[in-house]
This record gives structure tokens, sequence and C-alpha cells, in this order.
């Protein structure tokens, strides 16, 4: 069985032994497709000096699939907390005498040594002396998946780097949702028509240390349409125009999105959203909309799979993310034999406290739905006419724990042709799970 798995970093973690499970007994291809938008934690220091799309989800994912215990050992090391301790750590990693090293084959050891160094010398040339880059808590994984797309110019690139590195099966495939070289940040736009920018905003609202920026004043503003748009002042499009970053970190950015989450106050106070999310939106530094189109890759991937499954997590700033994506959400909806299998969460957070069951699964099926018909017209540059949507050509099964919070109603979702697979726990078990997929594979023919 082809099994096509969209999630986001550290809830899903916890599931790859199921999926691998199961692509290992059916000698199947298994392909994880993840969002390249969490601005948040070491990430956001990347993004701060060197820019480009976040890859914390991906690494993580990565090695949870390492085969090679001393590399997974490497790639998931996070420096000390402590400023000075941190920079000696690094400088120690990367002169190649750092404890971490201790029975990584030397082969390996020079590879990502090679990485080490490239990152630390981009580091270097774009870190200004007075604001330099903060090494307190970083990911080593994360440094050198971004030295490797730096010197490759090939997000896909270093992810199948890092993974030969890491000897994983090469039949278990990780694609960023979108390939690029560029930041991809996120906005929710609620429906008192309040804008909230950036993934970490989103799911953990902090109070960061925030530093001037001379163009705070700027404004934005949510019209109607959706769009964000952006005043510049005179002065900010003389100097756009005069000075250009390279390698998609620009010069200007949302004071919002410019703002470290390395160190962050989460906001103690009542975590729950304004009034509910009514859109996600792809932004560009400037707070504009912007309609990124999905990884070739996934989209090969998805139109071959046998099964599609929607995994656990933050609905709005994991699974969103991928499924909002035009041509993603429209080679889902031509997949007519394909099962499209939706986890439910166990609880609900920040993003899902104003949804039921059913408004739960129909905020994935209203985003998808919008994404594809958008998609089509921008293809045909004409009116679709005659095209009626149905709730299962997005999702053909909804597997939900009974002793969750969020609470289901089969009868909901037979009547739109949904079939509900309820399992009688508070969270997802590896080979419970693993048994239901298998199921639910079989009655499509898959096996």
């Amino acid at each position: 069985m082809k099994l096509v798995v969209f999630s986001g970093g550290t809830a899903t973690n916890s599931l790859t032994p199921c999926f691998s499970k199961i692509s290992y007994e059916q000698r199947g291809e298994l392909t994880y497709v993840l969002p390249v938008s969490d601005n948040g934690g070491s990430t956001s220091e990347i993004l701060r000096v060197v820019g480009g799309p976040a890859i914390g989800d991906l690494r993580s994912r990565i090695v949870r699939l390492v085969t090679d215990p001393k590399v997974a050992e490497l790639l998931s090391y996070r420096l000390p907390n402590n400023q000075n301790e941190a920079k000696q750590g690094w400088n120690w990693i990367v002169e190649g005498s750092h404890p971490i090293w201790r029975n990584v084959p030397t082969e390996v050891k020079e590879i990502c040594r090679a990485f080490f160094i490239h990152i630390n010398s981009e580091l270097l040339k774009r870190t200004k002396v007075s604001n330099p880059f903060r090494f307190e808590k970083a990911s080593i994984g994360n440094l050198f998946l971004t030295g490797a797309r730096l010197f490759l110019g090939s997000l896909d690139a270093s992810i199948e780097l890092m993974m030969r590195v890491g000897r994983c099966d090469p039949q278990v495939h990780v694609i960023p949702c979108i390939n690029t070289n560029h930041t991809h940040h996120i906005a929710a736009l609620l429906a008192n028509d309040e804008v909230i920018t950036g993934q970490s905003q989103i799911s953990h609202p902090s109070r960061p240390k925030l530093t001037m920026d001379h163009r705070a004043n700027s404004v934005t503003d949510i019209t109607r349409d959706g769009f964000v748009h952006l005043e510049l002042t005179e002065d900010d499009k003389l100097e756009e125009e005069e000075e250009e970053e390279e390698f998609a970190n620009p010069l200007y950015i949302l004071p919002e999105l410019k703002n470290s989450q390395l160190h962050f106050e989460k906001i103690d106070v009542d975590d729950t959203l304004p009034a509910p999310i009514k859109n996600l939106l792809y932004i560009n530094p400037y707070g504009e909309e912007i309609k990124p189109m999905g990884n070739s890759r996934a989209i090969s991937k998805i139109k071959n799979a046998d099964m599609i499954v929607y995994s656990i997590g933050s609905l709005v700033t994991s699974l969103l993310p991928i499924v909002v994506l035009g041509n993603i959400a429209d080679v889902i909806l031509e997949s007519k034999h394909t099962r499209k299998v939706l986890l439910l969460n166990n609880k609900y957070d920040r993003e899902t406290s104003w949804l039921d069951g059913v408004k739960y699964v129909q905020l994935v099926i209203d985003t998808m739905t919008s994404a594809a018909i958008k998609y089509k017209k921008s293809k045909s540059n004409r009116p679709i006419a005659g095209l009626q949507l149905y709730w299962t050509d997005f999702i053909t099964d909804l597997v939900y724990l009974k002793h969750g919070e969020i609470a289901i109603h089969e009868d909901d979702f037979a009547k739109r042709g949904i079939e509900c697979h309820g399992i009688k726990s508070q969270q997802f078990e590896n080979d419970q799970l693993a048994d239901v997929l298998k199921k639910i594979g079989q009655k499509r023919g898959l096996e």
C-alpha cells in the first residue's frame, strides 16, 4: 500500500511506528508531507539571520526515521541554554572535538562537518556585530539542514542528503509541502476580521522581547477579499530599490514576524482566540497574501497513493498549511479511488476550542474545497460550471477516540458518506491505529 501522511512535527512523531509498520508489512511506500511555516523556537533565529523555509518539523521527522543511533543523537542534539556555553559547544562541533562526535563514523563525521563549517561561515557573513546569531538552544539538525540547503541550493536535495546520511529506509520519503528557498509565513484571518500573523503567534502566543524597528508603524489592512495589504513609506520604498538581500532574507519584514521566538514568555491569560478562525493565508514578509504551489514531488506521491492520512497535530497551523495549497487540494479531489482518512485530535487546543466534531471536519473540507476551486479557475480562466463537490471527495473515513474531548456523533457523518471508526482510548496507540488503517485499506481492495 502506498501511504501518504500529511502532518506537522511533534504530534505525529509519536505515530511514526504505526505508519512504518504498515509500510513494512505491506512492502509499500511511505511518504510524509510536512509544512514549512513554523517560525517558533530555535528556527526563528535561523529565519531571522539566514532566512529561507522553516525546517524544524522536517528535521524532527527525519530524526525519527534515522536508523543509525549515533547520527540520530547528533542531529537531535541541542546546544545549552547558556549563551557562552552554547557558543563554545558550537565551536567544538565545528572543530570536530565535541563529545557528541564520539563513535560517529569518520566518513559521516566529515560529511556533517562540511555543512556545519558552511553554515558557520554563512552566519559569520550575515550576522551584524550588534545583533549576532544566538546559539543557545539551537538544534544541530536544523543547522545541518540549513547548511546543506544553502550549499546545494535545494530544500528537497538537503532533505534527501540528511536521510541518506542517517541511513533511512529508501522507501520512506520526507517532502516539504513547498519546495522553496524562501520563507513562507502563515496568517489566520478571524471571523471578526482580525488577523494573527505567524504560526507561533497563532498556536502559542507570546510576549517576545521586542526590539524597536524604524518602520514599526507600517499599517496592515485586511480587506473583504481576505488579502493583506501593506502601506510602506516613501523612504521604505526607496531603501528597497537601493538594497536587496540574497538567500531569501528580505530587507523588510513585518515586525511581528521579525521577532525571535528563541526566548519568549507565553501569555498567561485566557488562552483562546478572540474569534473563530475563518481562513488561513500564506503571506510574504510584507504581509501580503500569496498563493504558493505545492511541491511537485508531493503531487506525484498523492496521485499514486492508495491512502492519504490527515494526521494528528495542530489543525490550523500544521494540517491546513498543506491542504490550502491549490494544486494539492485539487489532486486530492481528483484521486477518486484513494482512501482519505482524517485522524481526529484527542483534545481541544487554542486553534480548535470553538469547533464541535462536525465543524472540525468541515473546516478541513471547506479549506480544501475553496483551494481546489480557486486552483481550477486559475487554470481554466473561465467560470467552472456544473462542479458539485462532496465531503467524501476529500475525506472518506474519520478515525476518532471515543474517550477524547471532541465528541463525534457518527450519524452526522454517515449521511455525508463518511465512515467513522471509533477507538476506545484517550490517545492513539500505534498498534491499534495500524489495525484500523489496514482494515480501511482492505475495504478498497488495497491489500
